[in-house]
Formats: structure tokens, C-alpha cells, sequence
């Protein structure tokens, strides 16, 4: 074989790697947006059942699946204090190419967008004093409000990210798990270096939107 030929098999070896590659990661990125399609489809349904069996199985260590239904339901539905009405669309999102943590050997992305939903509370009426005084709190958790009446209000929830997981712990599967900074169930789970990242690209989404806000 001569020295070209030689040259072109090289070549062509490292096209098909490159292709078969890129032809992985396209795989990848397509199931996961599969995923993120039918979360938000199961939360339009209020299939919670469906919604478990995405979750990230180690959740289910800390907090019964009976007990995470109703968790569901009270967030997606209200109880007899409130009830909440979520529109029926797939907002606007955002997923991100897939990474790897070392530390914890985890392949993950990320998942954001705003949410947006109606809350009626069924037995209080606010004053302009309460109203005031609820849309300047609920801005430090970066969800802004707008009364509708005394008692109803929509709110539109910034920034809401969910992330996609795949590592052992899943049993090689991807899983998701809701970020919230507060939450307890954040730091039984993931490692310290995915939280780290995870606030990260939250905090990168609010930045963003302030500089675009701002031009």
C-alpha cells in the first residue's frame, strides 16, 4: 500500500469516527428532547404517574411514591385552600447539550423555561396592602405576580430548570429531578460538584434575562 493510500484509509477511518459520533450524540439529544416533551405533556394531562416513573429513582429513598402523587397534585391542582390552573401548552424551552461529571461519573443537561399558571385561593381575599406586600416576596423567588381580583392572581415562575440525569444511581437511565436551591432533597442526591453546576447555570439564565431586560 503506498504511502497516499495509506493516508486516505487514515482519513476516512477518522471521517467515520467523527460521523459516528456526532451520529451518537444526535441519538442522544433527540431522546432526550423526547423526554422533555412528554414531562411537560404529563403535567398538561396530570398523568403524576408518568411523571414519577421520569423521576430520579433515589428520590423515592427519602419520600414514598404515595406521598410524592400528592405532592403532584397539590402543585399541579391545589387543595381545598387553592386551586391552580396551569394553561394546556409546551412552553418555551431551552435544553442544553449533554456533559459529563467526573466526580460522580453523571452525564446531565439541563432543562429550562418559565411556567406559567393561574392561583385562586378559595376562602382569603387580599387587601392592596397583602398584594403588595405578596408580589415584592414572591419576586425574591423570582416568580412575578399579577392580581386578577382580590382573591385570584397569575404567576409567571422564571427560570425553572429540570435536570436530566444518567449514572448508576439511575440504573443507566435518564431520570429527572426539579431544581430548587432549598430544597433538602438536592443535597441528599446529587453530588456537591452537579449543585455547583446546576446553580451555575441558573444563575447564568437570571443574568441573561436582566441584560436583555435592560437593552
Amino acid at each position: 500500500m503506498t504511502k497516499i493510500s495509506k493516508l486516505v484509509l487514515v482519513a476516512l477511518l477518522f471521517a467515520v469516527t467523527i460521523n459516528k459520533g456526532v451520529s451518537q450524540e444526535d441519538v442522544i439529544a433527540k431522546q432526550l428532547d423526547s423526554l422533555t416533551l412528554k414531562m411537560f405533556k404529563d403535567v398538561n394531562n396530570k398523568d403524576f404517574e408518568s411523571i414519577i416513573n421520569m423521576t430520579h429513582p433515589k428520590v423515592f429513598d427519602l419520600v414514598p411514591k404515595d406521598a410524592m402523587v400528592s405532592v403532584f397534585k397539590t402543585m399541579f391542582e391545589g387543595n381545598e385552600q387553592y386551586s391552580v390552573l396551569i394553561p394546556n401548552e409546551i412552553p418555551v424551552y431551552k435544553l442544553t447539550e449533554v456533559k459529563n461529571d467526573a466526580e460522580s461519573n453523571t452525564d446531565y443537561a439541563f432543562v429550562s423555561y418559565d411556567m406559567k399558571m393561574t392561583m385562586t385561593f378559595n376562602d382569603q381575599k387580599f387587601g392592596d396592602e397583602e398584594k403588595e406586600m405578596m408580589v415584592k416576596m414572591m419576586k425574591t423567588q423570582d416568580m412575578y405576580v399579577n392580581f386578577i381580583s382580590d382573591s385570584s392572581l397569575d404567576v409567571l415562575m422564571r427560570h425553572r430548570v429540570v435536570i436530566m440525569l444518567n449514572s448508576a444511581d439511575t440504573n443507566n437511565n435518564w431520570a429527572m429531578l426539579n431544581f430548587d436551591k432549598d430544597s433538602p432533597l438536592i443535597f441528599k442526591i446529587l453530588p456537591t460538584s452537579l449543585i455547583e453546576k446546576t446553580k451555575e447555570y441558573h444563575q447564568k439564565l437570571v443574568l441573561e434575562t436582566k441584560m436583555n431586560e435592560k437593552n
